[in-house]
């Protein structure tokens, strides 16, 4: 097959005063979020030589920081870049702002810079500690080390980020159900809907006088779902606001809990959706071809505008009270998996693109295949967290923050870094100073940040937990790993800030010469036997993290026997089956989940033992099948073993 066949060079957008005006509020957008990258960087390292005891961070202090780098990072960069290059995507696309929408952007701008210096005041010089996601009713119990009035700052400033975001979505939606859409339709619904992608599906119901670009798609569904997702929020912000003045104002905390991830789960997608927009536009363009089953995505995203809210409880999977919130919370799994078939449509479509292509190996473009790899692993690392009996062993440990790492740096932030070096010439009407030293950055950063997540997933998968100013002292050697490899990531970014210096200045390097006399970008590694190598390298990488996840997670199960059956051991020999049992409520960690005073727990997952007291025969069925998030512990003890939990529970001894 052609390389080149059935693709149509999309029409230029000449210049004018709306590309103008684009360019001016991209640019923007790029400055001021990576300033925000810088310093959360910085935070971050300061975190990790804390932890590897090179200058030991005040507890409280480290929490701070912990605070401020989560937000900084997370918003403050990757989500405000992507929202800043979604400007230039829609440019491209031929979707002007107009009045309206240039307003809004701006108002979005101000907002969210007003919004993340706030955070970092109240954070840093204020000593708010009360972790990035704020879970409520944690900012109000800060055992002195912060006040109620600086709560309230603190969410004021989350709420004007927040409000950032609803901006920018309403921005969105101004901007593709305008005259760029080209459809007749009067009707503001229709349009959207149109811009959603649906006129794919039902052409004469939702027309237009050219087909919708695939990169509008994800935009439009991303400004639907937030504007759903941030909204409630809002209001829980607000009455944290008026708590931090009147304590007597309060919220349920589980409620308020579900309010959070409720935006916290479909924030993600704030950084994803707009960065696969990002994809959608430049992959074809560099490969030279149409994007690879193009028309299959709108029946994907018709599924990610629906599950992409409904799926906030799987952030939720611990807290398992009886009742509706262990239903909400066992519903999430499969809806959860669902919106993976979003992702596997794009990855499949864009690598397929990319395959026995015209692809040239520039820096942008390597930036963007090696966005599609990271996107790829992380995704697979994101599966273990959706299912309800790995998180169970995974959430509260250091696995969570590589998965969510390697998804927000490796895969959005490094999607971020080839936007910039791909849309450069256009946005500044220069080329990039050297391609090649724009290689090195995305190869360094690709190498030493996915090596920092694979040391806290390893770290994660051996019970290293989270939130933690001081890890216990096993894990002293691989936090020593971590700082070589943070040095490397973060010297990298110097790379980054030369190259776009000498290019602001108008420098270009000796090879970018010789490639702009050349006429055409030199291809580098295009030969199909590299491209081949490259495929080969990502399957290899994946299986080799499948088999050591497999190794890792093998080894911790055989090491379970000996967690309690020595325990046991040390129980006379005539030890009735009471006590037995008592011993194994111990070392099961039934008492993590159950309040029980005879054996001194204070559980509040499960329900209390000593408020129910089930009989034997209760204790011995749900012990040995499972009930609701209680795993199941037939295929774990032996049927002795579960009636002497039984016989303690029902009948305890006195401690």
């Amino acid at each position: 097959m052609s390389t080149v066949a059935g693709y149509v060079e999309p029409e230029r957008v000449t210049d004018s005063e709306e590309r103008t005006l684009a360019r001016s509020l991209t640019i923007r957008y790029i400055v001021a979020s990576t300033v925000i990258f810088f310093v959360s960087g910085l935070l971050g390292a300061l975190m990790r030589q804390s932890q590897s005891d090179i200058y030991r961070l005040d507890d409280n202090f480290y929490y701070a920081v912990m605070t401020a780098h989560g937000l900084g990072a997370f918003v403050g960069w990757a989500a405000f870049a992507v929202m800043g290059l979604s400007w230039w995507v829609l440019s491209e696309v031929g979707f002007p702002l107009g009045r309206l929408g240039a307003a809004l952007a701006r108002l979005a701008y101000w907002l969210m810079i007003v919004g993340v210096g706030g955070v970092v005041v109240t954070t840093l010089f204020f000593g708010f500690a009360g972790s990035w996601v704020f879970l409520y009713p944690l900012p109000f119990e800060s055992a002195g080390q912060w006040g109620d009035g600086v709560t309230g700052a603190f969410s004021a400033s989350v709420l004007l980020v927040g409000l950032s975001i609803v901006v920018w979505c309403v921005a969105i939606l101004v901007v593709v159900a305008g005259p760029g859409l080209r459809s007749p339709s009067t009707s503001r619904v229709n349009r959207v809907l149109t811009a959603m992608g649906f006129g794919i599906l039902w052409p004469k119901r939702f027309p237009s006088e050219r087909p919708v670009p695939y990169s509008v798609i994800p935009l439009t569904v991303i400004a639907i779902d937030m504007i759903i997702a941030t909204l409630p929020l809002a209001l829980l912000l607000i009455v944290m606001i008026i708590q931090s003045f009147a304590p007597g104002i309060s919220v349920d905390p589980l409620l308020a809990k579900n309010v959070l991830w409720w935006f916290g789960h479909p924030v993600v997608y704030l950084l994803l959706f707009p960065a696969v927009a990002i994809y959608y536009l430049l992959v074809p363009r560099i490969a030279k071809r149409p994007l690879v089953a193009g028309n299959i995505i709108a029946v994907g995203w018709t599924i990610a505008v629906i599950a992409n809210v409904t799926v906030w409880a799987h952030h939720m999977y611990l807290d398992y009270p009886n009742g509706i919130q262990a239903a909400i919370n066992t519903t999430m799994e499969p809806i959860t998996f669902a919106l993976t078939i979003v992702s596997a449509l794009s990855l499949y479509s864009l690598l397929f693109t990319i395959y026995r292509s015209r692809w040239v190996w520039t820096a942008g473009s390597t930036a963007l295949f090696l966005g599609l790899v990271s996107w790829l692993l992380s995704g697979l690392s994101g599966v273990i967290n959706a299912t309800i009996a790995f998180d169970n062993f995974v959430h509260n440990t250091l696995w969570i923050v590589g998965h969510f790492h390697h998804m927000a740096l490796m895969n959005i932030g490094i999607v971020i870094f080839g936007a910039i070096y791909a849309f450069t010439p256009s946005l500044l009407g220069r080329p990039l100073y050297s391609d090649r030293l724009g290689l090195w950055h995305v190869w360094m950063t690709f190498l030493a940040g996915t090596a920092v997540s694979v040391v806290w997933l390893i770290q994660g998968l051996d019970g290293a937990p989270r939130r933690f100013a001081v890890l216990p002292e096993q894990y002293d050697a691989t936090n020593a790993a971590l700082i070589p490899l943070v040095a490397v990531l973060g010297l990298t970014q110097l790379l980054f800030v030369w190259n776009m210096y000498k290019t602001l200045r108008g420098h270009t390097s000796a090879a970018t010469t010789r490639d702009i006399l050349a006429g055409v970008p030199r291809p580098r590694l295009t030969s199909p036997s590299l491209q081949g190598f490259a495929m080969v390298a990502t399957l290899l990488a994946v299986t080799g993290l499948a088999l050591a996840g497999w190794a890792i997670g093998r080894a911790g199960a055989d090491d379970v026997p000996d967690a309690y059956v020595p325990a046991v051991a040390e129980l006379p020999s005539d030890a009735t089956p009471t006590e037995v049992g008592g011993q194994l409520f111990i070392t099961e960690g039934c008492g993590a989940c159950h309040a029980f005073s005879p054996a001194g727990t204070t559980g509040n997952v499960g329900p209390s033992l000593d408020t129910i007291a089930p009989d034997a025969e209760r204790v011995a069925e749900v012990v040995t099948t499972g009930l609701n998030a209680m795993p199941a512990f037939g295929n774990r003890l032996s049927e002795q073993e579960i009636a002497a939990i039984a016989a303690y529970v029902s009948e305890p001894a006195e401690p």
